[in-house]
Order: structure tokens, then sequence, then C-alpha cells
């Protein structure tokens, strides 16, 4: 009877933790562009948030397995800034809109969106 409960319970918790949702290890975090330090981005609960180099951006995100990224239903209010800020933005949010995986190193703060690099908010 013993090995039949502990064979019943490994049968429940191994196929339970096969398709467990991945944990969000951005929830919470802000962090900066390394190549314009003025952009932000920020993750709560699902919603993804931050400043460009003139708007401000908001929408939604979600973490799939093999550190893959979904961003969705992204909007921004639309000032106008420099040439080279806009630009900027442009690429921006063109990199936002195409991407599809992302590294976190929790040790250096590193996040790593497709090519684009950020850093940890303190």
């Amino acid at each position: 009877m013993k090995y039949f409960k502990l064979l019943l319970i490994i049968l429940i918790i191994v196929p339970a933790a096969a398709f467990a949702v991945p944990k969000d290890v951005l929830n919470g975090k802000e962090f900066t562009s390394e190549k314009y330090p003025s952009i932000l981005i920020g993750f709560k609960n699902g919603g993804v948030y931050g400043y460009a180099l003139v708007n401000t951006y908001m929408g939604t995100y979600e973490i799939k397995d093999n550190n893959k990224i979904k961003l969705s239903y992204m909007s921004y209010t639309k000032m106008e800034g420099t040439r080279e800020q806009n630009d900027g933005e442009y690429e921006y949010f063109s990199y936002l809109r195409e991407a599809k995986t992302y590294s976190y190193d929790s040790k250096t703060g590193v996040l790593i969106i497709d090519k684009m690099k950020f850093r940890q908010r303190k």
C-alpha cells in the first residue's frame, strides 16, 4: 500500500511539473538600455512599461518556455522629438515588436531581449 501511494503521488507530480508555467524572473524589475541609457523598460504582473527617448509606452508580456518572450498590445504616446530621437525610438519599438527571446542573468542584472542589452536598475 505504501508503494502504491508513492507511485500515485509520483504519477500526479511529474506530469504537473512538466506543464508548469515558466517562472517570471522579470516581474517587478526595471532595466535601462545599454545603447540608449535614457530608455527604461519595466515588467510588472504581465504588463510591460517604460520610457523611450521621447515617449512613454505600455503593453503586455508573456514569458514562455526556453527563454521565449512575447510583447503584445504595445501603445505609446506620440510626442515629437529630434530626428535622432525619433530614429532611435523607431529602432527600439521595432525591436520590441519583433522580440522573441530573452536571457536574464540575476547575478549581473543583465537582460538581453533578442539583440538589445539592458542593465537592471538598482
